[in-house]
């Protein structure tokens, strides 16, 4: 239990230095007092995610040249507007106004905006993605990110920010704004590439790594359990891309953009069937046919639910959770003390399952605002777990195995070592019976082979035990 204990930590401490390292990049945070931030004394070798009350205007669509100076509604950036108590879909504009020191070089990053968007600096509009609206039919959502070189800013910057959100489950800008020299923002956004890349490649190394296993096995059940997995870390790196929109934003362009969140979901639902599968198997699950039936259903609720409209076809997501726990109570109530303490890591696993349901609220709740691939720790806690269930089950039947051989090995020696003396005891009774007179003669030798069998046997069981010289 010692080694197990260590284990856990380790995986632990590994999935958290991961989620840290590739979702807190090296940033300072810059918080704007009432739609406006003062970065004239800001040190230019850093990058700075521009927060605090921005500015906020909703159920409009402003241009720079439609603010009156009127009455000032201000709204906590980046998060959710309905976080902040207005409805989930519909448009809105927020506004911040930067100072700036005079011919510094700056430039702005634009974030992924879950929705329709444009951006406006000091009057010109630099950057849009998809198709403002009013309503569900006017809008076309697109998200994607850039960095925009702010030029002749003369000290002060106004940034306008139009939104609109008829197709997404939450609306506004969810992701921060930054700030910082050209330079400097280029190696973050590279720095934050290289993190999601190195991520997802591990992912899917491992994913191939016990594909090649699978094919290397010969039982039927260890070869599905490892296909299970590896497909399992495909799919994860797979989503774990797509739910950055590293990957999802170029394909926006195209008319696979239309067929994009069936794509995500279909994919969902395909990674929850193989952890399914794996957990069955994992656990050595008989599930009944009431059970089979109900985890059918929760598969397929969020694939039926798709065509309903946004946000309705997101909760989905209850369906998915629903399916988890079902699998984790039957595994559960499967399990018992004396399985846990022989096979510590499927608690492990299950702990992991755990945290894996429970992790997808906080991921995408305020901490998406900061931690921009928020999910890593889940699904890198996850998969640790299972690779390492896997591996000491893998060393558990590669030990047996060994004893199995050796035990075939050590009956074949004791069998040959054995037979040979029996013929010769054999051959001198019947010898005896046709030769009474050399039977004196032949019970002596029958006698020496007989205490060869004894020296032998002794000899054996000494080196099986270990306790011969």
């Amino acid at each position: 239990m010692k080694r197990f204990f260590l284990t856990f930590f380790c995986i632990v401490a590994i999935s958290a230095g991961v989620f840290y390292a590739v979702c807190a990049p090296h940033e300072q945070t810059a918080e704007a007092v009432d739609g406006v931030i003062d970065m004239r004394k800001a040190d230019w070798s850093e990058v700075y995610a521009l927060g605090g009350r921005w500015e906020f205007y909703w159920d409009r669509l402003y241009e720079p040249e439609d603010f009156t100076g009127g009455e000032k509604v201000f709204i906590e950036t980046p998060m959710s507007w309905n976080g902040a108590g207005y409805p989930r879909t519909g448009h809105a504009t927020y506004r911040l106004l930067l100072k700036l020191p005079e011919g510094a070089d700056t430039a702005l990053y634009v974030p992924e905006i879950l929705a329709a968007s444009a951006v406006w600096v000091n009057g010109q509009r630099v950057f849009s993605a998809g198709r403002l609206g009013s309503s569900a039919e006017d809008s076309v959502p697109y998200s994607k990110n850039e960095v925009l070189t702010l030029r002749e800013h003369g000290g002060t910057a106004e940034i306008v920010v139009q939104v609109s959100n008829y197709h997404r489950m939450n609306g506004g800008i969810r992701h921060a704004f930054r700030v910082g020299s050209e330079h400097e923002l280029i190696r973050w956004v590279f720095g934050r590439w290289l993190a999601i890349s190195v991520v997802a490649c591990a992912f899917f190394l491992v994913g191939f790594y016990h594909l090649a296993l699978c094919l290397s096995q010969r039982e039927t059940r260890g070869r599905a359990i490892y296909l299970a997995f590896a497909a399992c870390c495909a799919l994860a790196g797979l989503r774990f891309l797509i739910e950055q929109d590293s990957v999802a934003m170029y394909f926006s362009r195209s008319w696979l953009n239309i067929y994009l969140n069936p794509i995500y979901w279909a994919l969902f639902t395909l990674h929850t069937g193989l952890i399914i599968m794996f957990m069955v198997m994992a656990f050595e699950l008989k599930l009944t046919r009431a059970t089979k039936i109900l985890l059918a259903l929760l598969l397929t609720a969020p694939l039926a639910m798709m065509p309903l409209p946004a946000p309705l076809n997101r909760f989905g997501m209850v369906f998915n959770i629903a399916t988890h726990a079902t699998i984790l109570l039957s595994a559960t109530r499967n399990l018992s003390k004396k399985r846990v303490w022989d096979r510590p890591y499927l608690g492990l696993l299950m702990a992991a399952t755990l945290c894996y349901i429970c992790w997808g609220p906080v991921a995408n709740g305020p901490a998406l605002a900061h931690f921009f691939a928020a999910p890593v720790f889940s699904n890198t806690l996850f998969m640790l777990s299972q690779f390492v269930m896997l591996s000491w089950d893998y060393a558990e039947a590669r030990r047996k195995a060994e004893e199995s051989a050796a035990k075939n090995n050590f009956y074949y020696r004791m069998s040959h070592a054995l037979l040979t003396p029996l013929t010769k005891i054999s051959t001198n009774v019947q010898i005896a019976k046709l030769k009474p007179e050399d039977a004196d003669r032949l019970l002596a030798k029958s006698q020496a082979e007989i205490m060869k069998m004894a020296e032998t046997i002794n000899d054996a069981l000494a080196e099986e035990t270990g306790g011969g010289e």
